[in-house]
C-alpha cells in the first residue's frame, strides 16, 4: 500500500483530511491580490463578472451587463484594468534589489506580487481573456472604435501570467484549490479534491460531521468560473431582460440604472467564494513555511521583473503567439528541471514528504554509528581524503553498493557513494563515502546523528544549449515547387 492510500484510508476513518506535508509548501503573502471571475454561460473568451481586492473584508466588482455587447464588456474590463494594473504594477514602485542575471541588471522587487484565485480554472478563463485584449487595435479601425490602450496591457500582463502558472511550483498565481490538493489527504478521487467547498469541508469538517457528508453539502457551492446550471438559467433571463430594456443603448447612465438587479446576483455569487477563499488562505497562512519558499518565491519575483521590463520596453508586452521547435524544446527542458527541483526540494525540506521515497526506495534513513572526517584514500595515485560515515537503518537498505546519494543537510553539495551495505537484524548497516578531498564542498553528519540519504539533490541542471536555426533533420519539408521545365512539349527536355 501507497502513503497516499494509507493517508486516504485513515482520513475515511477519522472523517478528517489529513495532511500529507508537515509544511507549507507554498508562499501566502501578507496582501495577495484575489480574483474572482464568472464565465459567461457557455463564451470562453468573455466574462459575466469579475471581482478584484486584497483582502477579506471586500472586492470591487465589474459587471457588464450584456457581455456579448463589445462595448459594454470593455467599459467593465477597462475599469476592472485600471484596478488590477494599478495594483499589479505597483511591486516596481516598492522595495527593490538590483540582480544580475544573464550579465545585465534587472531591478527586482522585494515584495512577491502574487495573484490568488479559487482554482486554475479561472487562470485558464484569463489566460483566454487576456489572449481577446492583448492584440486590440488601438487605432480607428474602419467603423469599430479604438480599444482604450489599457486594455490590450491587461490582455498581456494576463496572458503572460497564466502561461507563467504552468511552471511547477511557481507561486505568483496560486490556485487555492490546488494548494489544497497538494498538501491534503482525502477519500475523494483526483476529480473531486478539485473543488474547493468539498476539499475544505474535508479539512475543516463541522463538529460530530464525517468528511464525506460534509463534503456531499458543501460541493453544491458553485465557486465559478463556469456558474452552477440554476444560476445560470437564472442569470441568463435577467440578462435578456436588461438587453431588451436597454434598447442597444450604452450610456453609462442607463445601464446604471438597469444593472442593479443583475449586479446583485453577480455579487451574491462572488461574495460565497471570496468569503470561502480568504477564509481558507488565512488559515493556511499560519502553517510553517518551508525552507525552499523563499528561493522560489526570489524567481518568481525575478520573473516578474523581466516581464515588467519587457511590458515597458519597445515591445510593449508583445509575445510570439507561436513557439518555434526550439522555443518549445527550450520551455520543455525548464520545465521537467523545474519539476525535478521542486520534487527534490519537497523532500529535502520535509520528513513526510520524504516518506514516499524512503518506501519507494529512493532513500533511507537511520543513526550514524561512525564517521570518519579524515579519511583517505588512493584514487588516481594520488593520497585524496575520502570521509565516510557508517549508519544503521531500522528497516533494510534496498539500495546497491556504487549508488550516488546526497545527504539531506548537504544536498547542494558532493554525492556520497554507498561502499557496502551490510545486513543487521531487522535493518542495514550502510558506509557511504563522501566523493570529495574538500569538506568545505559538503558536510559530514557526527555520530548519534539522525540522518537520511536520498537520490536528490539541488544541484544546478543542466543548461541546454540549442542553436538559433533548427538542423535540416528537425524541419518541415518544403514542397516541390512546380515550373515550366517540367510541362514543356518535348517531355520536359531542356532546349
Amino acid at each position: 500500500m501507497s502513503l497516499n492510500a494509507l493517508l486516504a484510508a485513515r482520513a475515511h476513518t477519522e472523517g478528517r483530511a489529513q495532511p500529507t506535508a508537515l509544511f507549507r509548501h507554498r508562499a501566502i503573502t501578507e496582501t495577495p491580490i484575489g480574483i474572482v471571475a464568472w464565465q459567461l454561460g457557455a463564451e470562453p473568451y468573455s466574462v459575466g463578472a469579475i471581482a478584484i481586492g486584497q483582502s477579506s473584508s471586500g472586492f470591487r466588482a465589474f459587471v457588464p451587463g450584456y457581455p456579448l455587447d463589445r462595448d459594454l464588456l470593455f467599459a467593465a474590463l477597462l475599469d476592472f484594468a485600471h484596478e488590477f494594473c494599478t495594483r499589479f504594477e505597483s511591486y516596481t514602485a516598492g522595495p527593490v534589489t538590483v540582480r544580475k542575471h544573464f550579465g545585465a541588471g534587472v531591478v527586482v522587487p522585494v515584495l512577491l506580487p502574487q495573484i490568488v484565485v479559487p482554482n486554475r480554472e479561472t487562470i485558464a478563463l484569463l489566460g483566454r481573456l487576456g489572449r481577446r485584449l492583448a492584440y486590440l487595435p488601438t487605432a480607428p479601425v474602419g467603423d469599430r472604435k479604438p480599444a482604450d490602450p489599457l486594455l490590450p496591457r491587461l490582455g498581456r500582463h494576463l496572458m503572460w501570467i497564466a502561461e507563467y502558472a504552468q511552471l511547477p511550483g511557481q507561486q505568483l498565481a496560486l490556485p487555492i484549490a490546488e494548494l489544497l490538493a497538494t498538501h491534503y489527504a482525502t477519500a475523494m478521487s483526483a476529480f473531486e479534491v478539485q473543488s474547493l467547498p468539498a476539499m475544505n469541508a474535508w479539512i475543516d469538517p463541522p463538529a460530530g460531521i464525517h468528511g464525506f457528508v460534509a463534503a456531499q453539502q458543501a460541493e453544491r457551492l458553485s465557486i465559478g468560473p463556469i456558474p452552477d446550471p440554476k444560476d445560470g438559467q437564472d442569470i441568463f433571463a435577467m440578462m435578456q431582460l436588461f438587453n431588451l430594456q436597454r434598447k442597444r443603448s450604452t450610456d453609462p447612465k442607463l445601464i446604471a440604472k438597469l444593472i442593479p438587479s443583475l449586479r446583485e446576483r453577480y455579487v451574491s455569487m462572488i461574495e460565497a467564494t471570496w468569503d470561502l477563499m480568504w477564509a481558507i488562505i488565512n488559515r493556511e497562512k499560519t502553517k510553517p513555511e518551508a525552507a525552499s519558499v523563499i528561493r522560489r518565491a526570489q524567481a518568481d519575483c525575478l520573473a516578474y521583473a523581466e516581464h515588467m521590463q519587457w511590458m515597458n520596453g519597445p515591445a510593449e508586452g508583445r509575445r510570439k503567439t507561436r513557439m518555434t521547435a526550439r522555443n518549445a524544446a527550450m520551455r520543455l527542458n525548464e520545465y521537467e528541471q523545474t519539476q525535478a527541483r521542486l520534487e527534490a526540494e519537497e523532500a529535502i525540506d520535509d520528513p513526510l514528504r520524504m516518506a514516499p521515497h524512503l518506501l519507494a526506495g529512493k532513500a533511507f534513513a537511520g543513526t550514524v554509528i561512525a564517521s570518519d572526517s579524515g579519511r583517505t584514500e588512493i584514487v588516481n595515485a594520488r593520497n585524496c581524503l575520502r570521509p565516510s560515515v557508517t549508519v544503521r537503518t531500522d528497516v533494510p537498505c534496498l539500495m546497491q553498493p556504487g549508488t550516488d546519494l546526497w545527504w539531506t543537510c548537504g544536498a547542494s553539495g558532493r554525492e556520497w557513494k554507498i561502499s557496502h551495505i551490510t545486513p543487521n537484524g531487522t535493518g542495514s548497516t550502510v558506509t557511504l563515502i563522501l566523493q570529495t578531498n574538500r569538506l568545505s564542498d559538503s558536510p559530514v553528519p557526527t555520530i548519534g546523528q539522525r540522518t537520511c540519504f536520498s537520490l536528490f539533490n539541488l544541484k544546478e541542471g543542466y543548461e541546454l544549449f540549442l542553436p538559433v536555426q533548427a538542423p535540416w533533420t528537425h524541419r518541415l519539408p518544403v514542397p516541390a515547387i512546380d515550373s515550366d521545365l517540367e510541362h514543356t512539349d518535348d517531355g520536359g527536355l531542356a532546349a
